[in-house]
């Protein structure tokens, strides 16, 4: 009897002692989940918190190359403002500069050879009619249609003057630096050549200078007959003496400098001292030769259209002034005021505009 006791309460025992391991085992079980439920929930945590810093600072660094490319931006562009501000200061000296050179009168001068020039390029604009266009009766005086009147055909005066104008300057001026350049190029060559070339032209130069010019200019002209460009040649023919003996005169002055013949000692080639150290001391003064000598062809075309060499196609103030006086009786008319006098007086503001430009240049007139 007390063994069926002692083994019932080892029984007993027993399976108190198995469930006392189960749950031992649930509860260290259950301990391992939530300890791995909490490591795996801090991983998680530290993982998204590595993100959320991770995509923090990707995006404080994004900010701050973005405010740097900015930065760098608006440097640039500051740098590209102020360096195309300096330019156009530069550009602005560099007009002001030759302009400030000359004196009250030469700017006047100046003016006026302006204002002739915009007359020209703005024809178009300042004018209401075509230049060979009958708009009106004939021999009609100024009026609010037609500022200056009419010619006996009937065509705008005004028209005609400032289509003129630019006949007049393009022969004037395409005489004026075939010329002075052409003729400077060829003086500065001989002048620093020397030698039996410098000697030829120099004959040469006297023979053209010693001619009468505007007589010959007549003659040619008649032979070759009437053309823009005969007028063009002709006119170059008996201008490019003067500034190729100014250029020359000059070369002979400069190639004697001492920098000069250092430089060709130490193997600077003919061209490199002509068009670095020579060329810019001779171009003042042919520029105002370009100036004196698109005056001189001006007036020499003008005079060489009222002579009735000029082309008869072409509207400048020579042919103006041609068809003028060709009128029978126009100094017995009140016709003369405003067909004969526009043209006559525009050519010689232009003419006195040249001059008083060349004159008065301070520093460069002393050297023609």
């Amino acid at each position: 009897m007390t063994k069926d006791i002692d083994a019932s309460g080892n029984a007993g025992t027993l399976s108190f002692i198995q469930a006392l391991n189960i749950n031992k085992t649930n509860i260290i079980n259950r301990v391992n989940r939530i300890g791995r439920v909490n490591r795996i929930d801090r991983v998680n945590r530290i993982d998204r918190v590595n993100r959320i810093d991770r995509v923090n600072r990707i995006g404080r660094v994004n900010r701050i190359d973005r405010v740097n490319r900015i930065g760098r931006v608006n440097r640039i562009d500051r740098v590209s403002r102020i360096d195309r501000v300096n330019r156009i200061n530069k550009i602005v000296s560099s007009v002001s500069n030759p302009f400030s050179r000359f004196s009250t009168e030469g700017k006047i001068g100046i003016f006026g050879i302006l204002c002739i020039i915009l007359m020209a390029v703005f024809a178009p604009v300042i004018t209401a009619y075509p230049p060979q266009r009958i708009t009106g009766d004939s021999l009609e005086p100024p009026g609010f249609e037609h500022i200056l009147g009419t010619d006996e055909l009937g065509m705008d005066i005004w028209s005609q003057i400032c289509y003129g104008a630019r006949m007049s300057l393009t022969i004037g001026l395409a005489v004026a630096f075939i010329s002075g350049f052409g003729g400077g190029a060829i003086g500065i060559l001989a002048g620093y050549i020397g030698g039996y070339i410098d000697q030829g032209l120099m004959r040469v130069i006297d023979v053209t200078m010693a001619l009468p010019s505007f007589p010959l200019l007549i003659v040619i002209s008649a032979f070759l007959g009437p053309s823009i460009l005969n007028v063009i040649l002709i006119l170059v023919l008996f201008s490019w003496a003067k500034p190729a003996r100014i250029a020359r005169s000059q070369t002979l002055a400069l190639k004697k400098n001492s920098y000069i013949i250092a430089a060709r000692n130490y193997g600077a080639k003919p061209f490199y001292l002509l068009w670095r150290h020579i060329l810019p001391e001779v171009l003042p003064v042919l520029f105002v030769l370009v100036i004196s000598i698109s005056s001189y062809a001006i007036i020499a075309e003008a005079g060489l259209a009222f002579l009735g060499l000029g082309d008869p196609t072409s509207k400048s103030w020579g042919m103006m002034l041609n068809h003028a006086t060709g009128f029978r009786s126009i100094y017995f008319t009140p016709y003369w005021q405003w067909w004969l006098l526009p043209p006559d007086r525009k050519s010689t503001r232009l003419n006195s505009s040249h001059t008083l430009s060349c004159v008065h240049k301070q520093g460069y007139g002393e050297n023609i």
